[in-house]
């Protein structure tokens, strides 16, 4: 039996489910603080909004209850697909990287929460839909829609993912290119270190050997291939970007 058809009391848990009483079985939404808390008891077909199943109600307030949450949910969507379309460009402006990595870990978190929310509510009425058998066509859009709101909003959450992992390809590449020209510094200085040394030791026959300053001829060619390597790497790298 899942989480939402488990046995509890009314009030038990403050999360959206189909439960289980002794007597009688209820709907229970967990809204935000801007909308009502909603729950209906079920009993012999008929609904009623509370514990003592004294105050009936109608299929039609049932659904106006839905309705209201389902269209709190797509503002909320709504608000979460323009975070990402504000993100859009980022893919060419690589100056808005840090406000996106301030941002990422709190909307992944929001997206996944609100994921695993509409989840809960779409298995809710699924379960609703299949007890109570007059409520089956009336919930069966409800039904169609919470699925399409899940649908939309894993897709905001893979988006996000693909542009943290894009930022992260990029730090990586920048990392690896810093690493390799480090590298050719040290290739380049290794042997300017052996080549002062020479000249340092009196060493017959090489080259520069007479020259006054030899060893600074050296060093300022050295120096100088280093310095257009530098600038071809990161004119290059300036081009990816």
């Amino acid at each position: 039996m899942s989480e939402n058809s488990q046995n509890l009391k009314p009030g038990a848990r403050a999360v959206t489910g189909y439960f289980y009483a002794e007597s009688y079985e209820y709907l229970n939404f967990a809204t935000s603080a801007q909308l009502a808390h909603y729950k209906f008891f079920f009993k012999d077909g008929e609904i009623f909004t509370d514990e003592a199943l004294s105050e009936r109600t109608s299929i039609d307030e049932l659904t106006a209850a839905i309705k209201k949450i389902l269209n709190s949910h797509k503002e909320k969507i709504s608000r979460y697909l323009g975070h990402l379309e504000s993100f859009e460009t980022i893919y060419k402006k690589p100056k808005e990287y840090p406000e996106f990595m301030k941002r990422h870990a709190e909307l992944k978190y929001e997206i996944s929460k609100f994921y695993n929310k509409i989840s809960r509510l779409q298995d809710a009425l699924i379960t609703c839909a299949n007890e109570q058998t007059a409520l089956k066509k009336p919930l069966k859009r409800f039904i169609a829609e919470t699925g399409a709101a899940k649908s939309v909003v894993a897709e905001c959450g893979a988006e996000l993912d693909d542009i943290y992992a894009h930022i992260q390809s990029v730090k990586n590449d920048k990392i690896n290119r810093n690493i390799y020209i480090l590298t050719l510094l040290s290739a380049l200085f290794l042997p300017l270190n052996l080549i002062t040394g020479f000249f340092g030791m009196n060493t017959n026959g090489m080259f520069l050997n007479g020259f006054q300053n030899g060893t600074a001829v050296v060093a300022g060619s050295m120096l100088a291939l280093f310095a257009t390597l530098a600038g071809l790497f990161y004119f290059l790298g300036k081009r990816r970007e």
